[in-house]
């Protein structure tokens, strides 16, 4: 395997084969069980305000996790893999994020079933697996799965899902087609159906297209606006990793619940650039992001990182964002993700992070 201290992409894919995409040839021989796991030690403090994961000027070690999963092939055709975690969100109560089997149909095409990992945005599908990525948070206009965040992405779903995988030259081209049910925090989104496209050009460029849709089922009362109403979300997103060089951005829209006045105020629009440059074992990055909600709330961040290899399964992380949110309150009180109303307008957040896997 490619060091991955240059963090190519081919080096992550890899790696996320390992770690978070065990339904691979990791597990060549029937009956062979395969353990790995990833660790993240993180603290996080900002300069006001009580911010999503419980992070205020006292500190926050709440993004500590760690997970371990099994793989195995069960048959020529029929492999399984699940996954545990524990995180400081979650008081680290250990959590079943997925367990599904994969079937061959043929060469290009496998069936998934089971309780499947949720497979829109770019690093969603390891998303927890903080190594393969520059960040010690992913972009959270994006990625942030709080119930009053961007819900465009979610740990996993139960149910069904279709991939096809070609080849046109040194190019792959995927095609998903999935189903069935996806819990969220104020409750689930029944009948899921759910499309996705992508592309990968030799592990220097890839491109995703998705788009889902189903119907809500709320359990919360605050949140009963939302029973009944159809959600639905489109993304796009796009990583170039060159020898030195990186860029990875996505975009997504959010339209749920019904019109009030002529429109939604639950619908949202979120999306992110980044950019970043090695060197040698180090690689500098900065990130811009925006996230607005129609019904007046959001944010916008700039971050700047530092992530330097320790090892070659292991890397520490800088990190420094200017947190920005939206001058309206959101229907339960507070700005962007904060939980309360910062008295400033800019928050400055640090974080530190070491990250590993094995």
């Amino acid at each position: 395997m490619k060091k991955i201290g240059r963090f190519r992409i081919g080096s992550i894919c890899m790696l996320t084969t390992i770690m978070a995409l065990p339904l691979s040839t990791m597990a060549r021989e029937v009956g062979d069980i395969q353990w790995h796991g990833y660790l993240t030690s993180a603290l996080l403090a900002n300069s006001d305000g009580s911010y999503s994961g419980e992070v205020s000027n006292a500190g926050s070690t709440n993004d500590t996790r760690m997970g371990l999963n099994i793989s195995t092939q069960v048959d020529e055709s029929l492999r399984f893999s699940a996954q545990i975690k524990g995180k400081g969100t979650e008081r680290f109560a250990m959590k079943l994020d997925w367990a599904f089997a994969s079937y061959d149909i043929d060469e290009a095409m496998a069936l998934r079933f089971g309780k499947i990992k949720y497979p829109v945005g770019m690093y969603n599908e390891f998303v927890d697996v903080g190594y393969t990525y520059p960040w010690i948070r992913p972009p959270e206009g994006f990625y942030n799965q709080d119930a009053a965040g961007p819900n465009l992405t979610r740990v996993s779903y139960q149910g069904f899902g279709v991939d096809y995988n070609t080849y046109t030259g040194d190019t792959e081209l995927g095609f998903s087609l999935f189903g069935g049910v996806v819990d969220v925090p104020v409750g689930r989104v029944n009948q899921l159906t759910g499309i996705k496209f992508s592309v990968n050009m030799e592990d220097e460029i890839r491109f995703e297209l998705a788009a889902n849709t189903g119907i809500m089922e709320v359990d919360v009362e605050f949140a009963k606006i939302m029973d009944g109403e159809r959600h639905t979300t489109y993304t796009a997103g796009i990583i170039v990793d060159l020898a030195h060089f990186i860029l990875s951005s996505e975009y997504g829209q959010a339209i749920m619940g019904r019109k009030i006045g002529g429109s939604r105020p639950m619908d949202m629009s979120a999306g992110y650039v980044m950019m970043g440059y090695r060197m040698g074992e180090y690689m500098s990055h900065v990130t811009w992001e925006k996230w607005d909600v129609d019904g007046g709330w959001g944010q916008e961040v700039i971050g700047v990182g530092l992530r330097k290899e320790l090892t070659t399964n292991s890397a520490f992380k800088l990190e420094v964002r200017q947190i920005t949110p939206e001058t309206t309150l959101k229907p339960a009180g507070g700005l962007g993700l904060f939980s309360d109303v910062p008295n400033k307008k800019d928050i400055t957040m640090v974080g530190v992070a070491i990250e590993m896997v094995f």
